[in-house]
């Protein structure tokens, strides 16, 4: 579900939208975890011979533990997303009664508790990925939980998440006396842009490389594209929040200046803020479409069907099926940053129609 989100919300329609289509609620969370049961068959495509190199009880249990970790996490972002919409604007700040009469402080206090959860899980799957475990080379395959986290990709939606309520608050008690709000709004907004700078960094260089009588694949640069794309989008979705948020406490900050016939005097510093996180968000985004825009033209101009292996252990036969395989990566790698990059490009259009 959260892959459909990524693919259809604010695109072909909003995300309030998709979420009520696909019946998300924060609230609820429909995975019965203790009752989980591993159904994959790990075994249905290779026997090792001696037994010692095959499979382990061990094995399968860790894997089975990795992977409700992950799916936890994944879970969390998910409920966590699905509850945006909700907050929507508080027209009433300041009025608690007012707040829990709308359900709208129940809805925050749902974020809040999600949130919590969702660092938990993300501290079990450190405290998992510590061990260092290694499965057999044919399996069981590790999930993505790994990369997520080394990308910084985790680190950077709980960040985002944690704005949430940052925002929140700012609502709820109105621009007088925010002053320390602001400003902690105002140093997530950087640290943000830091952090996608990070995850960007390790999205550089090439996913298929070929040297001489040599290649290399770097199968990791195309998997931090997807986690970028996956956290721009969820950028996307808390800067529409924060726009529904702050426009109006603008336009209500005007009016009363204009009614009060007040000289126009500086605006509050966070809507500065908010501005300058858009447009570094709408730079780093187009710098993130140029380096796809090379990696295709690189990855089109690799003739992998020329390539001379030199590898001298190689039959003739093998060396004939590993270029096969190459160039089949090649095109699948091809059409996974062509899809990548069209993504991007309708994020980067709906970004730029955030403006206080």
């Amino acid at each position: 579900m959260l892959l459909d989100l990524l693919l259809e919300a604010n695109i072909s329609v909003s995300l309030e939208e998709s979420i009520r289509s696909m019946s998300l609620s924060p609230e609820e969370d429909d995975i019965p975890w203790n009752d989980l049961r591993d159904n994959r068959d790990l075994t249905v495509l290779f026997n090792w011979d001696p037994k010692d190199r095959g499979i382990s009880e061990e094995h399968r249990k860790l894997s089975l533990e990795e992977e409700t970790i992950w799916l936890q996490i994944r879970s969390l972002t998910l409920r966590l997303v699905s509850g945006l919409p909700a907050l929507g604007h508080n027209a009433h700040p300041k009025n608690s009664e007012k707040t829990t009469e709308n359900g709208v402080s129940s809805k925050i206090d749902t974020i809040r508790a999600l949130l919590q959860q969702l660092d938990a899980a993300v501290n079990s799957g450190k405290q998992f990925l510590e061990k260092k475990i290694q499965y057999p080379v044919l399996g069981p395959p590790p999930s993505r939980m790994a990369g997520f986290f080394s990308s910084g990709s985790c680190q950077c939606q709980t960040t985002l998440f944690y704005l949430v309520s940052e925002i929140y608050e700012l609502d709820t008690n109105g621009l007088e006396d925010s002053t320390v709000i602001q400003e902690r709004i105002g140093n997530s907004f950087k640290l943000l842009l830091q952090q996608l700078t990070d995850l960007f960094n390790k999205c550089k260089g090439d996913v298929l490389e070929v040297k001489g009588g040599s290649f290399t694949i770097h199968p990791d640069i195309l998997e931090n594209l997807v986690f970028f794309l996956e956290t721009i989008s969820i950028v996307l979705w808390v800067c529409s929040y924060s726009d529904a948020v702050l426009r109006p406490c603008r336009s209500n900050l005007q009016k009363k200046k204009k009614k009060k016939k007040e000289s126009i005097a500086a605006m509050p510093p966070v809507f500065s803020s908010f501005q300058d996180y858009v447009s570094g968000l709408q730079t780093l985004t187009s710098n993130v479409i140029d380096h796809i825009k090379g990696l295709e033209v690189n990855l089109t101009a690799l003739k992998l069907e020329e390539l001379s292996i030199e590898d001298t252990l190689l039959s003739p036969e093998e060396k004939k099926f590993t270029k096969t395989a190459l160039v089949k990566v090649q095109n699948s790698y091809q059409h996974s940053i062509q899809e990548i990059g069209e993504l991007l490009k309708k994020r980067l259009e709906s970004i730029k129609n955030l403006k206080v």
